[in-house]
């Protein structure tokens, strides 16, 4: 996909019937109910692309959605991840499908719906796949969802080197994972991938029921730390490069949730592990001015 980090974006995928204003609209209250710190960062970006980013989130926000529907009954999930698949098929401009908000704003070139392809099928993975067998395997995954997503936003904003976007979505993905431990654990029934994987838990004398065994909690907190700590690697270097700022800001997020986890022994059940809603905004408008992501 070329640069897109001016007015001149490619034909949306959908059409525009539906008016470009309310489809921004949309998907900015998508995001701000729903996924808050990418709502925050997009808010960075320049105004003319903040629609085709928001949309971008909002399409990872859906996709999110049915990988939580099929948590406890995957045809569920398979379900809402069929409609997407089928919505980017070629020939869906014309129908139904493409009147959907998120559509009527995202690049339609090939190259950009090839990638949002591939972010699609990293999720329908969520569902479909075995558990994780490595850490390997979680850091693949993580690029292939955070990751790419980040990077694909960087080359939106007209970024060359788009490493550290990918870096930063992939730590910020990471973090994400680790979080989401007890949310998929409450889900009754729950058959998805946690980003606990096999080898880590066989080294700690584990298996997938002790997750949620009170005396196992040490055993837990060492693998936790291990996937962290392989975040915080991602991290290191992080070049700013010639990126606008804003998909970057997602490294400043998963600094900061690390730091909470790490303060909590790396208990995925602490309270408190999400930032100060007020703080938030601050620290990245902070961390933006130093372009220190």
């Amino acid at each position: 996909m070329g640069a897109t980090g001016n007015n001149n974006l490619p034909k949306p995928i959908g059409e525009k019937g539906g008016g470009v204003e309310n489809a921004f609209t949309y998907c900015l209250e998508e995001l701000r109910r729903e996924d808050r710190d990418r709502y925050l960062t997009l808010l960075f970006a320049p105004r003319p692309v903040r629609p085709v980013l928001a949309a971008l989130y909002t399409f990872n926000l859906e996709c999110a959605r049915g990988v939580m529907a099929g948590g406890a009954q995957p045809v569920l999930g398979q379900i809402r991840l069929q409609w997407w698949r089928d919505a980017l098929a070629p020939g869906a401009e014309n129908t139904e499908q493409a009147k959907h908000p998120v559509l009527t704003l995202l690049p339609g070139d090939p190259e950009f719906v090839a990638q949002l392809s591939n972010l699609l099928a990293a999720r329908e993975a969520d569902l479909n796949g075995p558990p994780f067998a490595t850490l390997n395997d979680v850091m693949a995954h993580a690029r292939a969802t955070g990751g790419a997503l980040s990077a694909l936003a960087a080359e939106i904003l007209g970024a060359q080197q788009l490493a550290g976007a990918r870096a930063a979505g992939t730590a910020y993905a990471l973090a994400g994972m680790l979080r989401a431990i007890p949310y998929q654990l409450q889900e009754r029934g729950f058959q998805g991938r946690l980003c606990l994987p096999q080898d880590l838990l066989v080294a700690q004398n584990l298996v997938f029921e002790d997750i949620r065994a009170d005396d196992k909690s040490a055993a837990v907190a060492a693998c936790l730390k291990q996937v962290a700590a392989a975040a915080h690697d991602e991290l290191q270097g992080l070049n700013v490069g010639d990126a606008a700022i804003s998909p970057l800001l997602h490294a400043t997020l998963a600094r900061a949730y690390l730091r909470r986890l790490a303060a909590a022994g790396y208990n995925p059940y602490a309270p408190n592990l999400g930032l100060n809603p007020l703080a938030r905004p601050l620290l990245l408008l902070w961390r933006s001015l130093l372009r220190r992501p």
